[in-house]
């Protein structure tokens, strides 16, 4: 897979995008320079790790039915790119409600990729994300609703968020589904 699929920054689109030397196909992810490492703005190779996870990603969202089919692969490009590419940033935490103890994200168990929930503070609106990676406090999501707008807190689909465990929950496959067809009346 080396030197047939790679990595690289794409100044104009402003992203990172996922290249084919044999087609030339560039495929544009959600992630922007300012969320980028360093390392991102150079050409990277891809690994098999990296497909492995896509194709964990997409298996999750066909199960899931939360978001539209058309929109798998870019989120799943997106959550493959942010693993590797990501920019450490500040938790975002403030903005949202604390889950239940019970229910909480706990990096032992909680399987990597997920679709996780939380709740903002203010409203008590539900907000649906990817789980990326977690360590023992802090989860990098991606968001899988069209946008978050809070003061101080903007992001569009498929953008990088993170946030304290303490404030997700896994979302069960079956609520996800409930959820969707929710959102499609």
């Amino acid at each position: 897979m080396n030197g047939f699929f790679y990595w690289e920054y794409d100044k104009v689109q402003d992203c990172l995008m996922l290249c084919s030397e044999a087609t030339r196909r560039k495929i544009p992810t959600a992630l922007k320079r300012e969320v980028l490492n360093y390392s991102a703005l150079g050409r990277n190779d891809c690994e098999a790790g990296d497909f492995l996870f896509y194709n964990q990603v997409i298996e999750l969202l066909e199960y899931s039915n939360l978001i539209d089919p058309e929109q798998h692969e870019f989120i799943a490009y997106s959550a493959t790119g942010a693993r590797q590419f990501l920019l450490p940033s500040q938790a975002k935490s403030w903005f949202f409600e604390f889950a239940a103890t019970a229910l909480a994200v706990d990096h032992n168990s909680t399987p990597i990729p997920a679709i996780v929930q939380t709740r903002v503070k203010q409203t008590g609106q539900s907000i649906n994300l990817l789980l990326l990676n977690c360590d023992e406090q802090v989860a990098d999501c991606l968001l899988l609703d069209p946008a978050l707008n809070l003061a101080g807190l903007r992001r569009q689909f498929g953008q990088p968020l993170r946030i304290f465990n303490n404030r997700l929950q896994a979302l069960p496959l079956e609520m996800s589904l409930a959820i969707f067809q929710q959102q499609s009346a």
